[in-house]
């Protein structure tokens, strides 16, 4: 029988992120004012770059949105990032018999170096992220932070090695 889950994660923003908005829009609202004052310069295509200005703006911000989608199919976990619920992007497959570690992540506990891929797919901030290591034949080792909820730890706990199943989300 085939076993299949998935969750989606949305990131919240922090402030910095709140802050970089504010200041594109701001931006994209003093040019349009620059733009319209000068009128008389640029004659009738004056709407014209404040739409070109505007549409990259919105298409800029929208890489804000990110969520994270946690798919487990018969033992492998696959992460995709979601930006504006438009594009889809694979971040992480990991086959859940190879894993070496899983533990609790904290943001103080996350690694600075002696990984060749470090890939956090949820809030940093959150309480209920954990990390996994994963070490891949030509990849090296990958440090992996995800959230899970209940039905995903569960799958999640079926297809780890028993050692590591025996204290997983604990």
């Amino acid at each position: 029988m085939d076993v299949f889950f998935e969750q989606i994660v949305e990131k919240k923003k922090n402030a910095k992120e709140y802050v970089l908005l504010a200041l594109i829009w701001f931006a994209v609202a003093a040019i349009a004012i620059f733009i319209m004052l000068n009128a008389a310069l640029l004659g009738p295509i004056t709407l014209l770059p404040i739409i070109a200005i505007g549409y990259g703006a919105y298409k800029i911000s929208m890489n804000f949105f990110v969520e994270y989608e946690y798919i487990i199919t018969n033992g492998t976990l696959d992460i995709d990032k979601i930006v504006a619920k438009s594009s889809r992007k694979r971040v992480a497959s990991i086959e859940l018999s190879s894993v070496d570690s899983l533990e609790r992540y904290t943001p103080a506990s996350k690694p600075k170096a002696g990984y060749e891929r470090i890939v956090i797919a949820c809030d940093e901030s959150d309480n209920n992220a954990y990390a996994i290591v994963v070490v891949k034949e030509g990849r090296g080792r990958q440090y992996i932070v995800f959230s899970p909820n209940d039905k995903i730890k569960g799958a999640v706990v079926k297809f780890l090695p028993k050692f590591i199943a025996n204290s997983a989300f604990k």
